[in-house]
C-alpha cells in the first residue's frame, strides 16, 4: 500500500479520487449499488456529469459531525489508535481508498453514522441487511488496497453512545473480481471515453402517468415545430452572413492601409486581439513539470446544461413497454400547441 498525503474532502483529494477507482465506487462499477449506475459513474469520470453535491445532505452532514466520536469509541473498545489515511493499492495504483481509520496492522475500519431507521434494520437483520451487504464491497475493497486480512464495518448509535460492529475476513475471490471489474471498466470505457450501456430504469427517464405522457408529447411536438422554424431561419441567416463577409472583405480591401472608415452608414475599424498564452510551452521552457492529476486540483467548477435534439425513434433503444407505446401513439396524434 502506498500512502498519499492528502486531506480528505480537499480539492486535491477530489482530483486524486477522480483519477482512479475508489472504495465507494467499486459497488457501482460492479452494478451492485442501488444509488448509482455504471453509466452515471462513467459520465462523472469522463467529465460529462458533475458528481452529486452532498454538502447539504442532512444524512451526510450527520455522518461527518459524528465520525470522530465513533472513531474514538472504537479506539477505546479495541485499544487502538485509528489512522485516517488515503492510499493506493500495491497491486494496481488505479485502486484507491480513503480510510476512516486504519489499525496498527493496517486493518480498515469503515465508519457509518446511519439514520435511526437504517440502524434498526441493520440491528435486526445484521449481515443480511441490504445496507451491510452494500458496504461490505467497500470494506473488501479497502482490505484489498491495504493488504489486510480483516476489517470492520461499524455503525454509530448516538442514542446509546455505542457501536454496532461487523468484523469481516478478506474474501480473496471477491477482491480478484473487483480488480478485474475495476480495470475493465477503466480500460474499456473511461480511457477511450466509450459509453457503457444505460440502465433502462435508473438512467432513462420515461413518463409513466397519462398526464405526464400527454404533457411530454405536447411539448415534444412544440419543440419539433420550433426546431423546424429555427432551421429555416438559420438558412436565411447563413445566406445573409455570406453576404456580410463578402462586403466586409471588399470594403476593407478598398481602405488599403487605413485602419478606420465611416461612410454611407457603415463604419469599419481594424482591431488587434492578443493571442492566448501557451502555458504548456511556457512550463516546458521553464523546466516545470505538472501532471494532469495536479492540474485537476486547480480546475474551476464545471456547469451542467441540457442538450435537446430530435430523434428518429419515439422510444429509447431496447425499451419495450406495449402500454406505453400505445399511449405514446395516441398522444402523438394530437396537434402541437405552440404554432
Amino acid at each position: 500500500m502506498k500512502f498519499i498525503n492528502l486531506q480528505q474532502r480537499s480539492p486535491e483529494w477530489l482530483a486524486w479520487r477522480s483519477q482512479g477507482i475508489t472504495a465507494t465506487e467499486i459497488a457501482v462499477v460492479m452494478n451492485k449499488s442501488p444509488y448509482k449506475s455504471p453509466w452515471r459513474l462513467w459520465c462523472e469520470k469522463v467529465g460529462k456529469a458533475l458528481p452529486p453535491n452532498l454538502d447539504n445532505n442532512p444524512l451526510v452532514k450527520y455522518g461527518q459531525e459524528h465520525e470522530d466520536q465513533a472513531r474514538q469509541l472504537f479506539e477505546l473498545t479495541h485499544g487502538e489508535v485509528l489512522l485516517p489515511a488515503c492510499a493506493e493499492a500495491d497491486v494496481d495504483p488505479l485502486f484507491r481508498a480513503s480510510f476512516d481509520g486504519l489499525t496498527s496492522a493496517n486493518e480498515p475500519v469503515e465508519i457509518k453514522c446511519p439514520s435511526r431507521t437504517t440502524l434498526e434494520k441493520v440491528r435486526r437483520l445484521g449481515k443480511d441487511s441490504d445496507t451491510v451487504r452494500l458496504y461490505m464491497y467497500q470494506l473488501q475493497f479497502q482490505m484489498m488496497v491495504s493488504g489486510a486480512t480483516k476489517g470492520w464495518l461499524v455503525s454509530f448509535d448516538e442514542d446509546s453512545q455505542s457501536l454496532l460492529e461487523f468484523e469481516a475476513v478478506r474474501d480473496d475471490a471477491l477482491c480478484s473480481e473487483m480488480q478485474v471489474a475495476g480495470r475493465d471498466f477503466w480500460n474499456n470505457f473511461v480511457v477511450p471515453k466509450k459509453e457503457p450501456a444505460k440502465d433502462p430504469v435508473r438512467d432513462i427517464y420515461v413518463p409513466k402517468t397519462e398526464e405526464d405522457i400527454a404533457k411530454w408529447c405536447g411539448l415534444a411536438a412544440d419543440f419539433a415545430s420550433a426546431q423546424a422554424e429555427v432551421e429555416a431561419l438559420q438558412e436565411r441567416i447563413n445566406a445573409a452572413n455570406v453576404v456580410r463577409e463578402r462586403c466586409k472583405a471588399e470594403l476593407s480591401a478598398m481602405m488599403g492601409s487605413f485602419r478606420y472608415a465611416d461612410f454611407a452608414g457603415v463604419a469599419l475599424t481594424k482591431r488587434l486581439t492578443k493571442g492566448s498564452i501557451d502555458y504548456k510551452k511556457l512550463m516546458k521552457a521553464k523546466a516545470l513539470s505538472v501532471d494532469d492529476s495536479e492540474l485537476e486540483a486547480y480546475r474551476k467548477a464545471g456547469t451542467e446544461s441540457w442538450l435537446i435534439r430530435l430523434t428518429d425513434s419515439p422510444m429509447p433503444q431496447d425499451f419495450v413497454d406495449p402500454e406505453l407505446e400505445e399511449a405514446l401513439a395516441s398522444n402523438q396524434a394530437s396537434e402541437p400547441m405552440w404554432f
